[in-house]
């Protein structure tokens, strides 16, 4: 799977027209994703100060730099998301001048069923982007930086982090297989649905296949989402009781544990958005599949995806 979505998103990078104005709205966007993470720790150094009963004239020093770097990162998220909003509206019709312009048919319902596909394509990939786009750059750039910095906090919440990472990020990944071959199936479902749609109202049987193999991906969807969920709460449970005897113990002071507390949530958020996006990515790689293995279109081949 990791080689066809790479696969699939440098084909999605070709296709876009306007490639200059996309990277530098996301570069933007990248900027703004590190202001949070810089809002938590200033956040975390009120409460110290208020501790070590540090002078009111450096408690609104703090509060002042705080209203700076939120009002910083309001506009510059706010201005790359609509941005970004523009050029991904832009590459939905791209993806579909690009796949429609040597379409081959010979019936209505061929054509039907071959613009469904690159329609179902379309939408995963636009659905991708705009979650990469937001949450999905504030989680990368997050669970990378977070780890950084609770190693100079404690090493041994570090490694509770980092184990609490890769634990969620396996689970996430064999649960997603599962999930691919459920999507495959109901893709096909949605193609057969909407070509009978397009030509005659008796489509009960497609209906009724329809929501057969929907039910079964949204009740595996269920199931993966409460298998990962349950390990966040298991690390978030595990960093608080550590955090709450290292401060029993007189190792640590209440400003480390809302500066570990404020990150370790957010790590769960920023997790949760790279599941979804992760589910989007199968989506993609589905999608693709069947655009690859319909005749009709002759720009991609199943081989290019080998």
């Amino acid at each position: 799977m990791i080689k066809k979505t790479k696969i699939t998103l440098f084909l999605i990078f070709k296709i876009i027209q306007n490639k200059k104005r996309f990277l530098f709205w996301f570069f933007v966007r990248f900027i703004s994703s590190l202001l949070p993470l810089l809002s938590i720790y200033l956040y975390s150094q009120v409460v110290s100060d208020f501790e070590s009963q540090t002078s009111l004239k450096s408690l609104l020093f703090l509060v002042l730099i705080i209203f700076v770097v939120r009002l910083v990162d309001n506009f510059l998220r706010l201005k790359s998301l609509y941005k970004l909003e523009e050029c991904i509206s832009d590459i939905s019709f791209d993806i579909h001048n690009y796949f429609t312009k040597d379409l081959k048919v010979n019936t209505k319902e061929e054509r039907h069923q071959s613009i469904q596909t690159i329609r179902n394509f379309s939408d995963a990939s636009c659905l991708t982007l705009t979650l990469l786009r937001q949450p999905g750059v504030d989680s990368i750039v997050s669970l990378f930086i977070i780890p950084i910095i609770l190693l100079f906090v404690d090493r041994q919440i570090f490694v509770l982090e980092v184990a609490y990472i890769l634990i969620y990020l396996l689970l996430d990944y064999y649960t997603t297989q599962k999930y691919i071959k459920l999507r495959d199936v109901q893709n096909t479902k949605i193609e057969n649905y909407y070509a009978k749609l397009q030509d005659s109202d008796d489509t009960d049987l497609e209906q009724k296949t329809f929501t057969r193999h929907f039910t079964r991906l949204s009740n595996w969807s269920f199931w993966e989402w409460f298998i990962i969920q349950n390990s966040a709460v298991i690390f978030y449970s595990l960093i608080l009781i550590f955090c709450i005897f290292s401060i029993q113990s007189g190792f640590k002071q209440i400003s480390d544990l809302v500066l570990v507390m404020g990150y370790v949530a957010s790590t769960q958020t920023y997790l949760n958005s790279l599941s979804e996006i992760k589910d989007n990515l199968a989506n993609m790689t589905v999608a693709i599949d069947h655009l690859a293995r319909n005749k009709s279109i002759s720009v991609l081949d199943l081989d290019d995806l080998i």
